[in-house]
């Protein structure tokens, strides 16, 4: 045996060459182990981990950035409501609808300085009276709910857009049009970055019932709501074309939960995600609705 010629070597020494040994022994094994794949099966297992990968990483990749709209749609949503609980208790609006309070301020039509203060509460380092003035920190393009580019720029966040800007620390922006009755609000939560789309980085909601049509103010009101995540009916139809509105909202005549711009009154794609934290299917929408790009 192997371990009977260590006789005259002190125990020390032993130990090493005994360790050597088993070490020895255990790589001889998982070299022999190797050894019993040829090149070729090698090589063909490489290629259908390489396969597999490139079916699966596109997908995992696009769920990620997905994630990531959600995430930040939500966290914008949550700090502006915020913004409006601060800005009502500043002004000794607590318990009334905001769109009281704000024409009880005596704020003009399109008056930057109304949404300001709001703006404040959510630490903005950029204000322009308009998308041009804007351009630089905000998309040159848009696209609509279908996927449709929006040249119209009324509402729309992006380098032709009319309204008020706010540019927040994070990159997100705001299109705020003001009346004496309420905000009529458009955000992209990513700014210049792309895709620049309805639903996906690209959201729209109202703020106070003021803004609602006079027979729908009263029911606004008795929700007990300040923001209403649905787009307002003034907005040109390329914009809002298959959203459910404000006024449809009030009427009854959209579900909160519905994705699909051709049924239920129009889809609801920032209540879809708030409901159902993520982002409507793009592309189960484009296979059910004619002229829908995924």
């Amino acid at each position: 045996m192997y371990y009977n010629n260590l006789a005259g070597i002190n125990l020390h020494t032993k130990l090493e060459l005994m360790i050597l040994k088993l070490g020895a022994e255990k790589f001889s094994k998982i070299n022999n182990a190797f050894a019993a794949f040829t090149l070729a099966e090698v090589l063909i297992t490489l290629g259908i981990i390489g396969v597999v990968a490139a079916m699966t990483m596109p997908s995992l990749v696009n769920e990620h950035r997905n994630k990531q709209y959600v995430v930040a749609f939500k966290k914008l949503y949550s700090n502006f409501s915020n913004a409006i609980i601060m800005y009502k208790a500043d002004q000794g609006c607590d318990g009334i609808d905001i769109s009281t309070c704000i024409e009880a301020m005596g704020f003009g039509d399109n008056n930057c300085a109304a949404f300001a203060e709001v703006a404040k509460k959510m630490k903005y380092v950029k204000m322009a009276p308009d998308g041009p003035t804007a351009a630089g920190w905000v998309a040159d393009t848009s696209y609509n709910y279908y996927g449709d580019k929006v040249s119209n720029g009324y509402g729309m966040v992006n380098s032709t857009g009319i309204g008020c800007f706010y540019g927040l620390p994070d990159g997100m922006v705001l299109n705020v049009d003001v009346d004496p009755n309420g905000f009529k609000v458009f955000v992209d939560t990513n700014g210049r970055k792309g895709p620049n789309r309805m639903g996906k980085d690209v959201h729209t909601f109202t703020v106070g019932c003021g803004s609602a049509s006079a027979d729908k103010v009263a029911a606004c009101i008795a929700s007990g709501k300040d923001i209403f995540p649905f787009v307002h009916e003034s907005f040109p139809q390329p914009i809002i074309k298959g959203l459910c509105t404000m006024g449809s909202f009030l009427d009854d005549r959209c579900d909160q939960d519905n994705m699909f711009p051709n049924v239920s009154g129009g889809a609801s794609p920032s209540a879809y995600i708030l409901i159902n934290d993520k982002l409507p299917d793009y592309r189960e929408i484009a296979s059910r609705v004619s002229g829908f790009k995924p």
